[in-house]
């Protein structure tokens, strides 16, 4: 790991702090609380962060501590089929896609202008020109480069999201190999990457997350039989799956974050939450969506976990299916993963995943804000010889 200086020390004969600006997309809510992380870090460190961002994103950073700025962004989107998420129905909305980059580009052009930052870090968002025009460093918290490798290896077993990967994840991961000074793949084993701009760094998770799992490291995994709590943290995203729950009896409690319903005898539904940890502190086994970040907590917390990747979205099928290889769980559908459950709990076996490694890494918060200072120091041309300090859990 890269050893960087106090940047509060470093700074201090070079003059203003270094600013970070930070460009997230805010469709959901995995972007903003693994950019939290590493902004945490950032901060601790005597940065200057600015957010842009949009919606879910605008509702996690209100009021959160060490930002001076947040403003708002709007959002690229991905277009949809009755099948689910379709490439071909994204590369139909290129007009509207154009007005919405041109309008967004005009937009950072006068923010900059104001903060005149040291370093762009982008997560899934791609108007960058005017960083390039004015020589900003550019670097990417982007998972494409893991989701083209993983997802050629499996390509077999990927019905349905073909068009997806070509125009999406593909696309993705040519755009941030041309145009991103770094791109930072987080990813829970220590691997090559298939490109050398891109760099593996440990899994972002958030700090209480971190504690958690340090709290609990040791613990057995329980049997079906003996859990008490399962949660279901499904996606913000306007592309997450649903879940009925009418006609099922369960002997344990379950428990709906992101999502409105009706509670019944053993299930509640909580709806959008900004912070889950009381829900994460209590499950005993997790039903997801397949976004990154919700799977690198679930990996983080080493609970039983089976995910619902979205119809047609090749990055969910490629999580699902490293969960599935990792040993942690299973790739379900919606109108399965109850059943699966039920069936569990009655012969009281898991059943048989893949090897389970006897570590994964999570420490990509502290690799990621490392990688960020160096680009950041590197322009201004300052010394930093010290590591990054943790931040506070909250």
């Amino acid at each position: 790991m890269i050893l960087i200086a106090n940047v509060k020390a470093g700074v201090s004969a070079g003059g203003m702090p270094l600013t970070c600006l930070f460009l997230i997309n805010g469709l959901g809510l995995g972007n903003s609380t693994r950019c939290h992380a590493v902004i945490q870090r950032l901060a601790a460190a005597g940065c200057r962060i600015h957010v842009l961002t949009s919606g879910n994103g605008l509702a996690y950073f209100q009021n959160r501590e060490g930002i001076e700025s947040l403003m708002e962004m709007e959002s690229l989107f991905y277009s949809q089929s009755s099948a689910g998420i379709s490439g071909w129905s994204t590369l139909k909305s290129l007009v509207p896609l154009a007005r919405v980059a041109k309008a967004k580009q005009a937009r950072l052009s006068g923010l900059l202008d104001e903060w005149n930052p040291d370093v762009a870090v982008i997560d899934s968002e791609y108007t960058i020109s005017p960083l390039r025009r004015r020589g900003i460093p550019i670097v990417a918290i982007n998972s494409s480069e893991v989701v083209v490798s993983e997802y050629l290896k499996r390509r077999q077993g990927a019905v349905g999201t073909q068009s997806h990967f070509w125009f999406i994840e593909y696309s993705d991961y040519l755009f941030h190999r041309r145009f991103a000074d770094l791109v930072l793949s987080p990813f829970p084993r220590r691997t090559a990457t298939r490109h050398p701009k891109f760099k593996r760094i440990g899994l972002i998770v958030r700090p209480e997350i971190k504690e958690l799992a340090a709290r609990r490291a040791g613990e057995r995994v329980l049997s079906p039989r003996q859990i008490r709590t399962v949660v279901f943290m499904l996606s913000g995203s306007i592309h997450a799956t649903e879940v009925k729950f009418e006609g099922y009896d369960f002997p344990y409690r379950i428990e709906v974050v992101g999502r409105e319903g009706q509670s019944r005898g053993q299930v509640m539904f909580h709806g959008r939450q900004m912070n889950n940890m009381g829900f994460l502190e209590r499950a005993d086994a997790f039903v997801i969506n397949g976004g990154y970040s919700a799977v690198s907590e679930c990996f983080a917390l080493r609970k039983p976990t089976f995910v619902l990747p979205v119809p047609g979205h090749a990055e969910q099928y490629v999580n699902a299916s490293l969960v599935e290889d990792m040993g942690l769980g299973f790739r379900v559908n919606e109108a399965e993963v109850l059943k699966r459950l039920q069936s569990m709990y009655r012969e009281d076996r898991w059943g048989s995943p893949g090897e389970r490694p006897a570590a994964f890494e999570i420490n990509g918060d502290q690799e990621a804000a490392e990688a960020i200072l160096t680009c950041a120091a590197r322009k201004r041309r300052i010394p930093i010889t010290l590591p990054v300090p943790a931040p506070k859990a909250v």
